[in-house]
């Protein structure tokens, strides 16, 4: 009970970034499905929502839209899951306004499209959440071919000082390696409560599989500096899973 009045009830740092930045929802929807339709979905997707994409940024209701795909599911999860990244002005509320046409396609070949693209899904669930700060081209130009979401469960009483750690000591230092191409800190707006402790989202851009990979695989000696930053780090956030995701498509 405390945690849910909490989750409702604490305020974060407002930092100045770009204008592209400050504006910007991503609504995150994720859907499963059986791998026996995976091909035909994607077919689906790529003569069909992608037009319906290009759409709705035509109309200014989006900034961008990925079609990713999770890599590393759950050992005891025989389907694929996509994540569908909805990239889109504050000013829409996150929602999703409908388009009854598309361009060179009838309404009754749309209307199939959907109610057969919306039957492949065992089930599905959305995540809304607004950019509070990174770098990189994800935001208005072509995304890397892979990234890393990495789901955190933050302490509340130290959100604000969560975003200003990641923004100011992290951010610069991912910039600095050069190992990221893009990299943004996420903050989840419609999910909270003690049964939905993660609360922020980072995403890591990359263009290779391999550098992820290498990554992971690292074991060098860290600094007495490093180790204590990390440790400070870690009393203030849990990391409660991770996804690794290949890009599928996208529209700018």
């Amino acid at each position: 009970m405390k945690k849910s009045i909490l989750f409702l009830l604490f305020s974060c740092l407002v930092f100045n970034f770009a204008q592209a930045q400050d504006e910007l929802y991503v609504n995150l929807w994720y859907g499963q499905i059986k791998n026996e339709d995976v091909a035909r979905h994607l077919e689906l997707e790529e003569k069909f929502y992608k037009k319906f994409h290009k759409e709705r940024l035509d109309r200014g209701e989006i900034i961008g839209w990925d079609l990713w795909q999770i890599t590393n599911p759950n050992a005891n999860e025989m389907t694929t899951t996509f994540i569908y990244a909805h990239l889109m002005p504050k000013s829409t509320g996150g929602g999703f306004p409908s388009i009854d046409k598309l361009p060179g396609v009838s309404k009754a070949e749309w209307a199939n499209a959907q109610k057969e693209a919306m039957g492949h899904y065992i089930k599905n669930y959305q995540v809304l959440v607004s950019l509070k700060g990174g770098y990189g081209p994800q935001a208005t130009g072509q995304p890397a071919d892979y990234a890393v979401l990495n789901y955190m469960e933050v302490d509340p009483y130290r959100a604000a000082e969560y975003e200003a750690m990641e923004i100011e000591t992290f951010m610069p230092i991912h910039q600095e390696q050069g190992t990221r191409s893009g990299w943004g800190l996420h903050k989840v707006l419609n999910h909270y409560g003690t049964d939905k402790p993660v609360n922020y989202i980072t995403a890591d851009f990359y263009d290779k599989l391999e550098t992820i990979y290498a990554g992971f695989n690292s074991t060098d000696p860290m600094g007495k500096d490093v180790v204590s930053t990390l440790k400070e780090m870690d009393e203030m956030r849990t990391l409660a899973r991770a996804h690794i995701i290949k890009r599928i498509m996208s529209v700018r």
